[in-house]
């Protein structure tokens, strides 16, 4: 089973960036504004959308 988005975010910033929990929420509602991100319907998993895998190309 692949790694899921929300694995690939969560640990990066909270244990290796040390964000606190509103900065990690601020980051990830300004992806989600900027078109990067989309939530799932259930608000537990993110999806990296078109533009946010063009911003690591």
């Amino acid at each position: 089973m692949a790694e899921s988005t929300s694995k690939k975010i969560n640990y990066p910033m909270l244990y290796q960036d040390k964000a606190t929990p509103a900065e990690y929420w601020a980051g990830l509602q300004h992806a989600k504004d900027q078109g990067w991100l989309e939530y799932h319907e259930s608000g537990t998993f993110v999806r990296m959308l078109q533009p946010g895998k063009d911003l690591f190309a």
